[in-house]
């Protein structure tokens, strides 16, 4: 509320013939406020303050009261209070939030300044936060449709994805859209956020939390660890929740609902151009760029329906895979260790889990109760890695390429390998080993880098050839990045 002392200062500006804007700066009142008062005189001005501060001072001890049990209340909470304690109470907000900051200034009980605080960097390919949204849109018959969305977002590059739905998210729709987002991500992260959704959990009992067992399987299946936290959390999953406030009004807001596919469509494409490709206002950089250092640090994702990866314990140099038993060399294994089993269409791969250390390969075997024995041939059988070196052994660069994949992808040298193997069926040699130095000199030993590279340099028609189509946009994207890089002399 203006004091009688600054009503008197506007006057006397005014009787200086100072302007208007002169005025409020050098009394720091707005210009609108300048404006009611210009022309009012000294006989109104009382009866104004007559008819509103002292209606106000009816209540100041009802306001300092609650400032001093909550000095952070907002002033807008604090105005709706006393308008439900208080039926009779009728004054303008705007006089009513000058006299609470009088208040304030006068009893020292000031709002305390926010804390801004931020977290500890996230390494790359650690952590990724889950959460939920919705909103409601128009469709081109102008009718209201509401639409929810799940959103993920990765920590360290604060790459977003978002799966959305005309109904509400159940467990399935909730895997699917997992899956969706290790797709889009290329790999999946080693922890992932979420708050205490009932999707997911059913209930925490004495700590202990007891998840969907349809998300429970999900999550032994994929290997990722959780976090969960509260909701509504911003010191620990900030990021995510205002991932959902970004979508809902940077992307949903105002656009016509033609149905879930083209949704999903403009979104993507969306993603591309604005939410992953424009500045972020803490890291200062895209999203994208930063995603170039996340990528290979992410967990490739493998689907059940295809290939498999489970840990199993020896026991007398067996180990137990689907009702049968497979034999493991006993002079690589004791009792009780941990066997990392990797399925590839009918052939498994035997790992040693503690050590990466390949053991043996066997064919699967249908039905149960039966003992596979090792077979010696089978074992000394070189892997695909040892036959891309053999291939590739006039070229020096492929035994650091393969060095360093083995470093940057332990857990995936087979499936990795495999791809690179099929390159050569349409990649001269000579072209490839120029793809896997480009790798080793950015230090990123993956077959989806050099598989981009490859577009980068033999183009998208070949590709077509050898990569699943929908890959290729991702390739393509990767691609270019790539085309940059070197013609601004990165590398």
């Amino acid at each position: 509320m203006l004091s009688i002392q600054q009503y008197k200062k506007i006057q006397e500006y005014k009787e200086l013939g100072l302007s208007k804007v002169k005025v409020s700066e050098r009394l720091n009142l707005s210009y609108k406020t300048i404006c009611n008062w210009w022309d009012k005189d000294q006989a109104f001005f009382n009866a104004f303050q007559k008819n509103h501060e002292y209606v106000l001072d009816n209540y100041r001890q009802y306001i300092i009261e609650i400032l001093k049990i909550s000095p952070q209340i907002n002033n807008t909470v604090l105005y709706k209070r006393i308008k439900d304690d208080f039926s009779e109470f009728d004054v303008q907000s705007s006089s009513f939030f000058k006299y609470v900051k009088e208040v304030r200034e006068q009893t020292g009980l000031l709002k305390p300044k926010r804390k801004f605080q931020i977290r500890e960097v996230t390494e790359p390919g650690y952590e990724a936060q889950v959460d939920f949204g919705q909103n409601v849109m128009r469709t081109e018959y102008k009718k209201n449709v509401r639409v929810y969305f799940f959103c993920m977002t990765l920590s360290f590059s604060r790459m977003k994805f978002a799966y959305f739905s005309v109904d509400p998210f159940d467990i399935k729709k909730t895997i699917d859209a997992h899956i969706a987002a290790f797709k889009y991500f290329g790999g999946r992260p080693q922890m992932i956020v979420y708050d205490q959704d009932k999707t997911m959990v059913v209930s925490e009992n004495l700590g202990e939390v007891i998840f969907v067992k349809e998300f429970e399987d999900f999550i032994k299946e994929t290997g990722f660890t959780i976090y969960l936290c509260k909701g509504y959390d911003p010191s620990t999953k900030g990021k995510i929740e205002k991932t959902v406030d970004y979508i809902k009004h940077q992307f949903l807001d105002g656009r016509i609902y033609y149905g879930i596919d083209r949704l999903t469509q403009e979104f993507i494409g969306w993603l591309d151009r604005d939410g992953n490709g424009m500045i972020h206002e803490i890291t200062k950089k895209p999203p994208r760029e930063l995603f170039k250092k996340e990528y290979p640090k992410l967990q490739k994702y493998v689907e059940k329906k295809n290939d498999e990866i489970v840990i199993h314990t020896v026991y007398h140099d067996t180990v137990e895979y689907r009702d049968n038993l497979y034999k493991l060399p006993s002079e690589s294994v004791n009792e009780g260790d941990k066997i990392r089993i990797e399925r590839y269409d009918d052939q498994l791969i035997f790992y040693h889990a503690g050590t990466n250390e390949l053991l043996c390969k066997h064919r699967l075997l249908l039905g149960k109760g039966n003992v596979v024995t090792l077979n010696v041939e089978v074992h000394n059988e070189p892997t695909i890695e040892e036959v891309l070196l053999d291939e590739y052994k006039d070229y020096e660069i492929s035994s650091i390429f393969f060095e360093r994949l083995r470093v940057q992808k332990p857990r995936y040298v087979y499936p990795q390998c495999r791809k690179i193997g099929s390159l050569k069926k349409h990649y001269a040699k000579e072209i490839i080993a120029e793809g896997m130095h480009y790798c080793v000199e950015v230090d990123i030993c993956t077959a989806f880098e050099l598989c981009s590279w490859l577009v980068y340099k033999m183009g998208e028609t070949l590709a077509k050839m050898v990569l699943p189509p929908h890959t290729i946009k991702h390739y393509k994207i990767r691609a270019e990045e790539i085309r940059k890089e070197l013609n601004d002399g990165r590398y």
